[in-house]
This record gives C-alpha cells, structure tokens and sequence, in this order.
C-alpha cells in the first residue's frame, strides 16, 4: 500500500548506499594494492580512480536526497467549523502521513463550538488513526453548540470518534508542551491554519511538570518551523481577511474580515514573540481574487464528488455548500490547504519563500514584511501555475484511507526515577514503531495493573510510593492505537 511502499522506499534507499559505499571502499583497496605492485592494470588506475570518485558522489547524493526527505514531525493546529478546507487539510496530512512524508503528533482545535474536537477527532479515526490526541482550546469564556449551517456538527454527530465530548480533548496550551518538552530539538513543525488563541496560550505559558521552560523558550528551542495561514503580502495593501484579526478597511466588504479586537492582539503577540522561524502563507496564495485582487484562486474539492457518498470529507463539503447556494458545485479556494503543502513539502516548484526578515501587524489588521539582518519571519507566495498547484492539493485530498497498523510498536525502554517535592517523576526513552506507514503517539501508564493516563511526551508524573512504583509498567501507543507490550519499571537494569 502507498504508506508502506514510500517508507520501504527509504530503506531500499539506506540499503543501497552501504551497498554502493562498501563496493566503492573494496574498489579503493584493490587500486591501491595493484598500485603497490605496479601490476599490469597500474596505468589504468588514474580512469578508475576517476570513476570511483563519481560513483561515491552518486552515494552522498543518495544519501542527500534520503536525508532531505526526512518525515516532519507535525502539529496541526486548525477551526473546523464554517469553511471545509480544515478537512481537506486533515485528508492531505493523512495522505502524506501514507507516503511517509510526516508523523501527525496531534491535532488542536481553536474553536469555541462543542463539536469541533469531537469533529477532528472523527476525522482521524475514519483515516484509521484515532489515537493521534485532539487537543482543545480552553480558555474561552462559554462553549457552543455548533451552529446548524457548520459541518462539525454534523461530522460529531454522525461519525465515530474516540474522543466523546469536548472536555475529554486534552488542553491544547498543555498538549503543546507536553509534546514539545519531550522533543528534540528543531525537531517539530507546528501548522496553525486557524486562530492564534493555542499558540498564544503555549507563549505565554510558564514552567510545568513536564518541563522548567516557558513557552517562548519551549518554541524557540524545539519549533524547526511555524507556518501559518494568514496575512496579506501582495500590492502593498496587507489586508487580513479573519485568522490574524482581518482588517478595519474590509468592515465594509464582509462582515467576517471586519477587524476582531482580541485575534488581532494575539497574533501580534505571536508575530512578536515567536522566536523559532515564522513563515505565513497570506489570503493571496490560495484566494488571490479577493478584494478586487488579480492574483489567481487555487481551486479544489470537486474531485471529492467521486469518494464514496459516505466519505467523512465529501461529507463535510457538501454540507458547508449545502447552506452556500448547493451541493451540486463543492469546489473553493484552497487557502488552509496551500499552508499545509509548503509546510511539508517545501517550496519544490509550487512555492517561494521570501525569508530573513520581520512580519508586523497593525491594530487596524495591516501587515507588511520587511528585510531584517537576523530575522526569522517570511511569507511565500505561488511560483506555479495555480491549476497545477490545484491538482496536487486536490490528489492528497483523494488519497486512500490506509488501513489501520495492527502490528505492535516497540516498547519504551530506560526508566528513570526522580523523586520530587510532590510527587514522582518517571520518565522513558521515546519508542518506535516496529514498522512501516506508523509512529508513536503517545504512552499508557499502568499502576498496580489499573491505567492512570495516557502521556504523549514521555514523562509520568504521579504521588507515588516506592511499593507502587514497583508496579509501574508503560506501554508504547501508534497512531491506530495499537500498544506494545509492557516495559515494567521493575525490571530496569
């Protein structure tokens, strides 16, 4: 299948680098013994040196080219409610999470509906993952019941998915760190193709259990990269339409750009604050024709009327058109899904990406770039043709659903015990999957054989006595939900 076959790929690849290295390295032996003996083939050894030397550059190049397609480890963090591209978005990181191009460590909601985590939550397991956590903004002052016209209702309400309720999705500020803490460093990149209030929350948090950092420091040390969908770079007008605040000057035009207070404050904290690269993809990348603009749409979503009928993504899109004027026509402009694409793939011929610099945003939703020594903040823009770029989007979002990896990841190893003031600290070395097309999301800890949490970094906090520490065992989880065998604390070296 496509998940497996890219990933066997790889290896193929690391396997036939050892085996053109070793043949090169035996090659080299041979010239230099015939050298030594000045034998017959001694005045051949200049051309064969030659060409070894462009048999080991065709090795590196393999190996460049194994390296440079390493698989980002993502966050994504998104809105499903009015506008479906959030699914298609979630369809393309599954689908790129097939072709071994990514790990999915979570998935964040920024909305204040009830059904927006259950929704993500749904997503992922139709694409047979339903272990990857949904996170949820908590910080709003009342939760909602989705509005009837926005498909996160209806997905809630007619799919399955793990997560119940929005109180059982974990805190996306804490989940943020949690995952962050336990990371390498530059190791993850974080997707925000909604609002800011997450990424807001993780910036301004102090220290926890799970790490002595704050969040600026959190990001600045483990963020490889943010990429965010939002903002306007074209013809000097810089205009928001609504994920960074929208803009004073669009109150006119529609009532949704119209300048929102409170987004605009976080996003300028986040421009401002964020310290690990920020690159924004603006409105005029995948919906350049707003506003009177001439700057080309990115259209998808049509090619979802061949999925099944029942296909949780065609579904989603065919209800958002079902209030918009019918479902008959379910294609729009791709802003979130262009985000997405650079975010994993780079700028390959689709993108380019104007960097090294600084990002500012008015009060009145007005933002510009400018070049700066140092800097870290850019924004892209399209560098194909937009029916081409289209195409690609359009056939992540109609990938198959891969099935689920029943095989058992490997058991986390390495326990380590530190007492603190309060509590106890347990923490593990990260684990794999023992195969193909999979990852580790997260682990459950068992105490006296009952489950405490499930932990998506790799640390347990817990008010342990040393008796019952004694019976900790931890179990590694992939993102079908599938558990190793358990790693008893008792049986550390």
């Amino acid at each position: 299948m496509a998940f497996r076959s890219c990933a066997t790929h790889h290896n193929r690849i690391l396997v036939n680098f050892y085996i053109c290295l070793k043949f090169t390295i035996f090659n080299q032996s041979w010239l230099f013994t015939c050298h030594q003996a000045q034998g017959p083939f001694f005045p051949l050894i200049p051309f064969f040196m030659k060409e070894l030397i462009r048999l080991f550059l065709s090795c590196s190049f393999v190996l460049v080219v194994l390296l440079s397609h390493a698989q980002k480890k993502v966050i994504l963090d998104t809105d499903p409610s009015y506008d479906p591209d959030d699914a298609g978005c979630m369809a393309m990181l599954h689908a790129m999470a097939n072709q071994g191009e990514c790990y999915i460590l979570a998935v964040i909601n920024s909305t204040n509906h009830k059904e927006s985590p259950i929704a993500i939550s749904a997503i992922n397991h139709f694409f047979n993952r339903g272990a990857i956590p949904v996170g949820d903004y908590k910080g709003y002052a009342e939760k909602i019941d989705a509005p009837g016209d926005t498909y996160d209702g209806l997905v809630a309400k007619n799919y399955p998915a793990p997560v119940k309720s929005w109180e059982e999705a974990r805190d996306g500020v804490s989940l943020y760190r949690e995952i962050l803490a336990a990371a390498k460093e530059k190791s993850i990149t974080v997707v925000i193709i909604g609002t800011m209030h997450n990424f807001y929350g993780l910036l301004q948090s102090g220290p926890d259990r799970n790490s002595t950092l704050t969040g600026k420091e959190l990001v600045k040390e483990k963020v490889a990269e943010v990429v965010t969908m939002g903002g306007n770079f074209i013809d000097g007008k810089g205009l928001d339409r609504t994920n960074w605040g929208g803009a004073e000057e669009l109150c006119s035009y529609t009532d949704w750009s119209c300048v929102k207070e409170e987004r605009n404050a976080m996003c300028r904290y986040v421009i401002e604050n964020c310290q690990a690269p920020f690159i924004a993809s603006g409105w005029e990348v995948g919906c350049g024709d707003y506003y009177n603009a001439e700057y080309g749409n990115v259209i998808t979503g049509q090619g979802l009327k061949g999925l099944a009928e029942d296909h949780i993504i065609r579904k989603s899109y065919e209800f958002h058109f079902q209030f918009r004027g019918g479902a008959e026509d379910i294609s729009r402009h791709s802003n979130d899904q262009c985000a997405l694409h650079y975010a994993i793939r780079g700028e390959a011929n689709n993108y380019v990406a104007v960097k090294n610099g600084k990002i500012s945003l008015s009060e009145k939703g007005v933002c510009a770039w400018s070049e700066q020594a140092g800097g870290v903040q850019g924004y892209i823009q399209k560098n194909r043709d937009k029916e081409l770029i289209a195409e690609e989007i359009e056939a992540l979002m109609l990938a198959d659903t891969p099935e689920p990896v029943t095989q058992a990841p490997i058991a986390p190893a390495n326990f380590k015990a530190e007492k603190k003031v309060d509590h106890m600290t347990v923490s593990w070395d990260h684990s794999k999957a023992s195969n193909d097309g999979s990852w580790v999301i997260g682990y459950d800890v068992f105490v006296s054989g009952a489950l405490q949490s499930r932990v998506h970094g790799n640390q347990f906090h817990g008010k342990l006595s040393e008796k019952e520490l004694a019976t900790l065992e931890v179990r590694s989880v992939n993102a079908s939900g599938t558990v190793s065998a358990p790693t008893k604390f008792s049986d550390r070296p």
